[in-house]
């Protein structure tokens, strides 16, 4: 099918300055031109929403105002998600998002802006908490401005704790990292399966050293888990694939399986 939908969007997560391991050392000015270039691309490329995250800048909003600007002339109707992840609790992240609402909600087609909730993803599990009224309060601040407030970290819910989400008014969740988790342990278990060997693979995200963001594990199997999605565009994932796909249909059973968890957190958050 043709991307995008009017069910799916193309959206780039957080998009910003010093976020490629490429912008490290470079100066502020490089750092944000660089970021202007991403951003001048997914444009190109018909991306719907962009979400500028400017976390990792002292002038947060200064910055974060040149990038709108920037994204509203080269596409007028683009779409935007404002918002950092910075873990500093809910209840100390109040007047951090009501700041955040009032400065993102003055410019055009924004969406969604970030809130920190109390949920906090590790390894393959959620370990976080939530507040159910604080968040409320939270939403009511989005709403009173017009946006929408969305969740981050929010992967590994159950049904029960997806609920809390709808009791609480959230808009909206993101959990692309279970998404990316669950294609990587679909591919590692039909390789498995079909004794097709996966160490080229295994050794690319291992060597990536992309797991350290999630886990603290000495265990090779879990970092490869929790890390295998940076590695999608490689030469030994195409490879391990396509072996397997001489056996299986491995996109099939890849959607079946992502299907199924969007499915528990559609039904159970709206």
């Amino acid at each position: 099918d043709t991307l995008p939908t009017d069910y799916v969007w193309m959206c780039r997560d957080h998009c910003g300055p010093y976020f490629l391991d490429t912008e490290k050392g470079l100066s502020l000015k490089k750092a944000v031109e660089a970021t202007k270039k991403t951003i001048a691309y997914d444009i190109e490329q018909g991306f719907d929403l962009i979400h500028i995250d400017t976390s990792r800048v002292e002038d947060t909003y200064g910055v974060a105002e040149e990038l709108f600007d920037f994204c509203i002339k080269l596409n007028p109707n683009i779409r935007f998600e404002f918002g950092t992840e910075e873990n500093v609790g809910v209840a100390a992240g109040i007047k951090k998002y009501q700041d955040d609402v009032k400065f993102a909600s003055q410019f055009p087609n924004m969406e969604f802006v970030v809130a920190q909730t109390g949920s906090l993803t590790m390894e393959d599990r959620q370990v976080g908490s939530f507040d159910v009224p604080m968040v409320r309060k939270l939403v009511g601040y989005a709403e009173s401005a017009g946006v929408a407030l969305k969740e981050h970290n929010a992967d590994y819910l159950s049904e029960e704790e997806i609920r809390l989400r709808r009791q609480a008014g959230v808009h909206a969740v993101n959990i692309a990292p279970q998404l990316g988790v669950i294609q990587t342990r679909t591919l590692l278990h039909l390789a498995i399966m079909y004794a097709e060997d996966s160490r080229e693979f295994r050794q690319a995200v291992l060597a990536s050293n992309k797991w350290a963001k999630w886990t603290k594990s000495k265990s090779a199997d879990l970092r490869v888990l929790v890390a295998g999605h940076y590695c999608f565009n490689t030469d030994a994932y195409h490879d391990l694939v396509g072996r397997i796909n001489r056996k299986h249909n491995f996109e099939e059973t890849v959607k079946t399986n992502i299907e199924k968890c969007l499915d528990l957190y559609y039904t159970n958050l709206y």
